[in-house]
């Protein structure tokens, strides 16, 4: 693996329990920001044991054909998904503040 799939590899793998970020944000994270098409790819190919399903699009859309999979997946993680889209999560791009 090079060192820049090596860099995006670490970021995903530092994701936590209901954390759930973007492509871009992988990305910029990483240090390769504007490349959230090379995230994704690196997700589809990759061997790594990821937790995939904590990246979304920037809207929060859900990648295609693993809707339910990946909806379940972020449920049992304190995600609100409805109709294919995150919207809130305990941490990350879509976390809401708590109101007293």
């Amino acid at each position: 693996m090079n060192e820049r799939d090596a860099r995006i590899v670490a970021v995903i793998k530092a994701l936590r329990e209901g954390e759930v970020v973007s492509y871009g944000d992988i990305a910029e994270v990483a240090g390769y920001p504007g490349r959230s098409r090379l995230v994704g790819r690196l997700l589809a190919v990759t061997d790594d044991d990821l937790p995939w399903w904590r990246v979304v699009t920037s809207v929060g859309r859900l990648v295609p054909g693993h809707e339910l999979e990946q909806a379940g997946l972020l449920r049992a993680e304190g995600v609100t998904v409805v109709d294919g889209r995150v919207h809130a999560a305990p941490v990350g791009r879509f976390s809401r503040p708590v109101r007293p």
